[in-house]
């Protein structure tokens, strides 16, 4: 425990609510908290924040940057941080906003990398800028962190940058075993439809899993930008195996993972997906049901041999999907003791103060 509480400030921006990668912000701090730093969220003052996360962050302080513009907000939150004066900042990703909000101010910076934003299908100028911002958080970072290997060993080749490989963890909630949402058996993928992820190759599977007769329904649970589109396009080719669920969270979520036939990991291999470092590897974990994924980066480091691989390609996981037996598949016993939150707190607290960054 710290004899004088120090300050360890995160700060993220936009609608966090529904972003994934906020767990990562989440339970690191309170594993950080219960270990006795003083931890300080710097977030946007957004009607989805207020009300789904801060209530979360119940073991933190929680300061909210005010207005209706992006200067203002950007304005609101460095003059908070100025106040509160942490011991370091913790930023995941760097963007305009995070990078924007610690520039000039003197703090060590830790940065974390959970994907390269550059990797993405962005226009011309946000790539640029999503560029400049990378070349910040590298030059400017007291402790840099990766989520995934290929980053760690892609920041050492590149850059000459050490790193610290800390992965995600399980982080769902234990929830009670509830009755099966399903009246018969379907395969689940859960995850936010974004341009840039491959759930139009388990789509494609499924039209030629239709085709053929198969059986097995579709499930999937996820919101995002495409949402519609999908939902469109499934209705459009007339894939009646498939239901999408929507943005689904709590228990209702638990209980379709827990009693999917089988979960469901497409994830081509591209420099943008070897970098990332997929939360929901490890509720997949969680829910022990069997995977069938495809074997890039940190889904194969994750899942190791339990995982069912495939090619990435609609007709790998149909056939995939026609090889499994028809009654219900064992469940499969993840090592998830070695991925809690618990132990990449104390990794991380470790290394800051290795660096002289906490003085404890």
């Amino acid at each position: 425990m710290a004899s004088i509480v120090e300050r360890y400030a995160f700060v993220a921006t936009g609608n966090v609510a529904r972003n994934a990668s906020f767990v990562r912000l989440r339970e690191l701090g309170r594993e950080l908290s219960a270990r006795g730093l003083g931890v300080h969220y710097f977030l946007d003052d957004e009607p989805a924040n207020v009300s789904n996360v801060v209530p979360a962050l119940d073991f933190a302080t929680v300061h909210l940057a005010h207005g209706g513009g992006r200067g203002t907000r950007l304005r609101s939150r460095r003059r908070q941080l100025e106040a509160v004066a942490p011991a370091a900042v913790h930023i995941l990703n760097p963007q305009p906003g995070n990078c924007g909000s610690v520039v000039g101010l003197g703090v060590p910076l830790v940065c974390d990398w959970d994907e390269l934003l550059s990797s993405r299908s962005r226009r011309f100028f946000q790539r640029r800028v999503d560029l400049a911002c990378e070349w910040y958080g590298r030059r400017r970072a007291a402790l840099t962190v990766v989520a995934s290997r290929w980053l760690q060993e892609m920041m050492e080749n590149r850059f000459g940058l050490a790193s610290l490989y800390l992965p995600y963890a399980a982080y769902l909630p234990a929830f009670e075993e509830g009755a099966d949402p399903f009246s018969e058996p379907t395969a689940v993928y859960m995850g936010n439809l974004m341009p840039d992820f491959d759930h139009d190759l388990i789509i494609d599977a499924w039209e030629i899993l239709q085709r053929r007769g198969h059986p097995l329904r579709l499930c999937i649970a996820g919101g995002g930008p495409l949402l519609d589109a999908v939902r469109a396009d499934v209705t459009r080719r007339g894939l009646s195996n498939i239901t999408l669920a929507g943005y689904v969270t709590g228990q209702p979520l638990w209980d379709r993972l827990r009693h999917a036939h089988v979960l469901l990991f497409p994830i081509r291999d591209t420099e943008g997906n070897r970098a990332r470092c997929p939360s929901k590897t490890f509720a997949y974990m969680q829910a022990g049901r069997p995977v069938i994924a495809n074997p890039v980066g940190e889904v194969a480091e994750a899942l190791g041999n339990l995982g069912r691989y495939v090619a990435p390609g609609p007709e790998a996981f149909a056939a995939a999907v026609e090889q499994l037996p028809r009654g219900r598949l064992e469940d499969v016993d993840y090592p998830l003791e070695r991925h809690r939150w618990a132990a990449r707190a104390t990794t991380l607290m470790q290394r800051l103060c290795e660096a002289g960054i906490l003085k404890l």
